[in-house]
């Protein structure tokens, strides 16, 4: 008997032409997605896809069901819909953790919206650094997390969005008149940074002791888990700091924070959507997430 996790898995492929894409989108894994493909195909009694110019395109007999199965699936999932309108609305709680960056983005907005489309859920977001977010999905407190930093094993993950760490002060700092310092000459000026246990700070740290800073000896004087609250010190005249550019873009262009280019530095990640491997996603945490991955990334930054 077919059933609608297949034909899913089956459209996925099939619109992406990529097994390791459709796996992404669909949040499971690779292996998982080629068995599911050849089940169906054992069930059908024939190959459904195959490679051609290195991409995979539907055989024949793919194509013969292709349409079926899209139709199919769209019916399914306007019924779910009409299902959790009537039955789920008023019961529904999704909890969801984000890391304390993206908080400072358009990222609460962006729950607004998401709430606005299914005004009967109830959503309960936990702002917290990467770290907590992954320690509250295992412990079941959470259904989704967004964080700052390369997830472990135990999660399910989906890149979102890349971002850029900028090295950052105020228009009267002396390095705002250079432009571009070399990498010593932290040493030589007071810093704020995030928390220890920050993923911005993290990735930085990484970063500069590549470029052979020895981070114990840098100027921190001020610790503190907020970057608003730091991008608020600099535009006051107090110190430097790195802080990710989607937080920063207003500022730089009004000119109350100038960037410093450090000379070899250059400090990228990616913000992952994750779950617990060994959990199963709720409809209406599936539906958040597809939400999401929706939104380019000038919706998302400031």
């Amino acid at each position: 008997m077919i059933d609608i996790t297949k034909l899913k898995t089956f459209i996925a492929v099939a619109d992406l032409g990529s097994f390791s894409k459709a796996s992404e989108i669909l949040y499971i894994t690779q292996p998982a997605v080629t068995q599911q493909i050849k089940a169906l195909e054992k069930i059908v009694g024939a190959k459904l896809f195959q490679r051609q110019g290195g991409k995979i395109v539907l055989t024949n007999e793919g194509r013969r069901i292709y349409d079926i199965a899209r139709s199919l699936l769209s019916d399914y999932e306007n019924l779910m819909e009409e299902m959790a309108k009537i039955k789920k609305d008023f019961k529904d709680t999704l909890f969801v953790g984000i890391s304390t960056t993206l908080s400072e983005y358009k990222v609460p907005e962006l729950i607004a919206e998401f709430h606005s489309q299914m005004p009967g859920v109830s959503i309960r977001v936990f702002v917290e650094n990467s770290q907590q977010v992954e320690e509250n999905l295992l412990a079941g407190v959470l259904n989704v997390g967004i964080i700052e930093r390369t997830p472990s094993e135990r999660f399910h993950s989906i890149k979102w969005f890349m971002d850029e760490i900028l090295y950052v002060t105020h228009p009267e700092h002396p390095f705002a008149r250079e432009g571009e310092i070399e990498p010593e000459r932290l040493y030589d000026t007071d810093i704020i940074f995030r928390e220890v246990s920050s993923g911005t700070r993290k990735i930085v740290k990484e970063e500069l002791e590549r470029l052979g800073i020895i981070f114990e000896k840098l100027n921190i004087k001020v610790e503190i888990n907020c970057g608003r609250s730091i991008l608020s010190m600099i535009r006051s005249g107090y110190g430097s700091s790195f802080l990710s550019r989607g937080l920063l873009e207003r500022d730089l262009q009004e000119g109350s924070v100038v960037q410093v280019k450090i000379k070899g530095f250059s400090a990228r990640r990616w913000y992952y959507i994750i779950y617990p491997e060994n959990a199963k996603l709720s409809f209406l945490a599936g539906r958040f997430i597809r939400f999401l991955l929706s939104k380019s990334e000038k919706e998302i930054a400031v």
